[in-house]
């Protein structure tokens, strides 16, 4: 199988034509593909109109996904498989609602999982039914975020870590309810070290995320300050990969060395019918 592999941003990103993902990938093939997600952090496959079965067995072709436990996230009987729509059980739009304003926590700079032990390996969206003018998904690379810093301030990260907290993430989006109890002991803070090694190829990044909400050893203040400088200085608008959704888009993202967003999408009062399909796939953290 010939596949073509082409770059869509000079700072992220690859488009892979030629493959059909509702069948395995052959080794060679795998292989390919797994080099450029290492080196490329961002995949996108067009054109692949998957089944929630096909899309879960592509993804077990890179490691384990992660089961969703929240009951309002499942739609189609697939616990591994979340729908992201604004749709009720009778495929109309639900307005304003609870599921929706959760939802608009995408719209911060964040990596998934980034609140957790051990963050995610990857993510994918395969885009089912899609609004023609909104939904934008913004990205960019941690890599480059490291690259883009002073030798001196390289020197100074190094030793930092940062705390991540769900809770706090989650309270980023005005009006939420505090956390419960239960909540926040399945999910207390934990710390990553800000500068990484990428586990596949050893080049270093700068791991940010919507839930860091402290450095450990400054002041609160200064630290949140430190951690919104760096988020800016990695999402510059020409370092920003901007994708413009179209049905059976598929996109596979490195949670650990890609930030991104939802952009241009209004949560709690679109009519525009839209869905899609999430797939977390858990993996090791990043070399620290």
């Amino acid at each position: 199988m010939k596949i073509d592999i082409l770059p869509l941003h000079p700072a992220i990103g690859a488009r892979i034509q030629g493959v059909d993902l509702r069948i395995p990938l052959e080794p060679a093939v795998l292989g390919k593909v797994l080099d450029t997600f290492n080196r490329r952090q961002l995949l996108y496959f067009p054109a692949q109109d998957l089944t929630e079965m096909q899309m879960l067995a592509f993804a077990r072709q890179f490691g384990e996904p992660e089961i969703f436990v929240d009951p309002t996230a499942l739609n189609g009987g697939v616990p591994q498989v979340m729908h992201l729509t604004n749709l009720d059980s009778g495929g109309n739009p639900m307005g304003p609602s609870p599921r929706m304003a959760w939802m608009s926590l995408a719209e911060n700079w964040h990596s998934d999982s980034s609140f957790r032990r051990v963050p995610a390996l990857a993510t994918m969206l395969n885009g089912i039914i899609i609004p023609t003018s909104t939904g934008d998904t913004d990205f960019a690379s941690l890599h480059i975020a490291y690259d883009a810093l002073s030798d001196e301030l390289k020197g100074k990260l190094e030793p930092l870590s940062a705390v991540h907290s769900w809770e706090y993430q989650r309270m980023l989006t005005p009006g939420r309810e505090p956390i419960s109890e239960e909540e926040r002991t399945a999910a207390p803070p934990v710390t990553h070290r800000l500068v990484q090694k990428h586990p596949a190829t050893g080049r270093k990044l700068l791991f940010l995320s919507s839930s860091a909400c402290a450095i450990e050893g400054l002041p609160e203040a200064e630290g949140r300050e430190l951690l919104a400088r760096l988020t800016r200085l990695a999402t510059r608008p020409e370092v920003v990969y901007t994708h413009k959704w179209r049905q059976h888009d598929l996109l596979m993202w490195d949670n650990r060395a890609t930030l991104h967003r939802a952009a241009g999408f209004d949560y709690q009062s679109l009519v525009l019918r839209r869905k899609m399909h999430r797939i977390v796939i858990g993996g090791v953290a990043a070399v620290q």
